[in-house]
């Protein structure tokens, strides 16, 4: 259970600090090179969220992953 808070606590934040990098070079390379309104509203906001997802199930993998290993080992 530790291990689980552990990631938890260590990963998730790391996780989504990074997401966040990536969106801010995303946004400020597509205003850079003159991305308009529309861009934002749908590809940039489309992409986060699919940055968001990801990580997010990314962390529910490594969960079930420790589980079921802690499971066939006990």
């Amino acid at each position: 259970m530790k291990t689980l808070l552990v990631k938890l606590l260590l990963i998730v934040p790391a996780l989504l600090f990074f997401d966040w990098v990536i969106m801010v070079v995303v946004g400020s390379v597509s205003s850079i090179l003159g991305a308009n309104d529309n861009f934002f509203c749908t590809i940039y906001c489309d992409f986060g969220i699919a940055l968001l997802v990801s990580s997010l199930l990314f962390v529910a993998y490594l969960i079930i992953n420790q589980n079921f290993h802690h499971k066939m080992h006990a």
